[in-house]
């Protein structure tokens, strides 16, 4: 099965909104929708919203919402696909995104945290950028074809928790969604012959 690596900042069109900002009334909490963690009754806002940013002029949105704060924000029609597939641990919640006038624009997106990460590089042939033992960057991916093979079709980088990683199954679940979705956008990561 082949894996792709979600981009979450690509932005294909620029009538295409790019949102700025964590969901509202978040604080400290947010952290844990960048790297994995379950929040709990509470902790996300019941009405999570984001503005749009006056420094970001699109109005459109696409299926895939870019954003600089590295979440998985999706609309329905994906959060459905992926749903339909995953057999991992995630949680899909709801998000209601204003416009730049601070008028609600649409409720049809969801922020989705996948839960935990999953060890599936092959550290030795992947290019990874290490600073005082931890992670700092990756430039090349390359997938261990023995641990992917028990990875769900949804899930996080072990060394790289702010990245969103969908198989096969999520993109053929997304390619019968009419119209197609937009902003799709993806590396696909190596996995060798074993």
């Amino acid at each position: 099965m082949k894996y792709y690596l979600l981009k979450t900042l690509a932005q294909t069109r620029p009538e295409f909104c790019v949102l700025l900002k964590f969901p509202e009334d978040m604080g400290l909490k947010s952290w844990k929708l960048g790297d994995g963690v379950e929040l709990h009754a509470g902790e996300y806002p019941q009405d999570a919203k984001i503005f749009m940013s006056d420094e970001e002029p699109g109005i459109e949105f696409p299926d895939l919402v870019p954003n600089t704060v590295r979440l998985l924000i999706v609309s329905k029609r994906l959060k459905d696909g992926m749903e339909e597939v995953n057999r991992g641990p995630v949680q899909y919640l709801p998000l209601s995104i204003y416009n730049h006038k601070k008028r609600l624009a649409s409720t049809d997106y969801f922020v989705v945290n996948p839960l935990g990460t999953v060890d599936v590089l092959d550290t030795s042939a992947s290019k990874i950028e290490y600073l005082d033992g931890k992670v700092v960057g990756i430039t090349k991916y390359v997938l261990d074809p023995k641990k992917i093979a028990q990875a769900p079709d949804l899930f996080r980088i072990k060394e790289a928790p702010e990245s969103y990683v969908v198989s096969e199954r999520v993109l053929d679940a997304w390619r019968k969604i009419t119209p197609k979705p937009t902003n799709i956008t993806f590396f696909i990561l190596d996995v060798p012959a074993t």
